[in-house]
């Protein structure tokens, strides 16, 4: 299963890229990136840190390239850098966090039986 930990995780991300490129509805991106982080989080929780900074960057990337005109997006370019994109992060680590920690919590208690 460790083998498929890297393709689910850049396959999600570029899923998150795509969604954002292509929406301006802010929450439906980071509920996508909420969403994908628990499921693998829960699906691989070695590393969960390392899971939610790939998911949570995929935004501010496409707004920095929207930004420089390298993509087109149906919302208007920032004037600077979108700093505020790397807000995603927050609810990468958030997912994939908690997803990590259910499976570790139903690993414990699966032992303790």
């Amino acid at each position: 299963m460790k083998r498929a930990h890297w393709p689910c995780v850049f396959a999600a991300a570029i899923v998150i890229g795509w969604a954002h490129s292509h929406t301006d509805e802010v929450p439906v991106v980071l509920g996508l990136v909420l969403l994908l982080s628990a499921i693998l989080g829960l699906v691989f929780p070695s590393r969960p840190w390392l899971t939610a900074i790939i998911l949570g960057i995929p935004p501010f990337i496409v707004e920095t390239l929207v930004h420089f005109g390298v993509i087109h997006a149906p919302y208007p370019a920032s004037e600077a850098l979108p700093w505020a994109a790397l807000l995603g992060l927050i609810p990468a680590f958030g997912g994939a966090l908690f997803g990590s920690a259910i499976r570790h919590l139903n690993r414990q208690q699966n032992q303790a039986r």
